[in-house]
């Protein structure tokens, strides 16, 4: 007769083979637990590419292109020379850009770029129909710029027809220089009313033999839509 000691290893051995046979599948919990890989939680490190500096530092020097802004006015002009007998009234629309954007250049950033089309009539001596495109530099000049005034000077060129003629002048086309200086009144809205004076030109440049410039002085007065 075996010893208690010897009975109780033999029917645990009798035990553990039974359940061997019932599930012959799974694996003992302690062999479990000791083929389960072990997981390591890892961060990914980007890898930077030799000669180049951290890719969170690009953009940092590039500036974000101002928005594009778009306006009417009204302009009321006579001319000086070569006389005083000119009256004329232009109803204007325009559209103003990011400098640097249009022309890809580095610029001032109070410098923008401004492209409008006229269409009126003068007054007196009689009705004769104007027309004209042009583009111009715009600038804000930073110190005199306050939250409720916003100065700003403009100059340009373009393209003028008109139905009259005075004498000596060649042709109904020609050339218009543009010079102005004027004030936006900032609102919250970016709906500023403004005001200008204008020097406003007109002549071939020297294309035609007969080259009689006329200059006029404009007031106007618009809005931004």
């Amino acid at each position: 007769m075996l010893p208690g000691r010897a009975l109780r290893l033999l029917d645990c051995t009798i035990l553990i083979a039974l359940v061997s046979l019932m599930e012959p599948i799974a694996a003992p919990p302690c062999a479990a637990a000791s083929s389960a890989p072990l997981t390591v939680a890892t961060r990914a490190v980007p890898v930077e590419q030799e000669g180049a500096g951290p890719q969170t530092n690009q953009g940092l020097n590039e500036e974000t292109p101002l928005p594009d802004q778009y306006g009417v006015s009204a302009e009321y002009g006579y001319t000086f020379d070569p006389g005083q007998d000119i009256t004329f009234l232009l109803a204007r629309v325009f559209a103003i850009y990011d400098y640097g954007t249009v022309w890809r250049q580095d610029r001032p950033k109070a410098l923008r770029f401004k492209v409008e089309g006229a269409i009126g009539s003068t007054l007196t001596p009689r009705t004769d129909l104007m027309v004209s495109a042009n583009m111009l530099a715009l600038y804000y000049p930073g110190r005199l710029t306050g939250r409720s005034l916003r100065p700003y000077l403009e100059g340009g060129i373009g393209v003028i027809y008109t139905e009259f003629r005075v004498k000596g002048q060649e042709y109904h086309f020609n050339f218009n220089p543009l010079l102005g200086v004027g004030c936006e009144l900032p609102q919250q809205n970016g709906r500023n009313p403004f005001a200008a004076i204008r020097l406003h030109h007109l002549s071939n440049a020297g294309i035609g033999p007969d080259n009689r410039g006329v200059n006029s002085v404009e007031l106007q007065v618009g809005r931004y839509f």
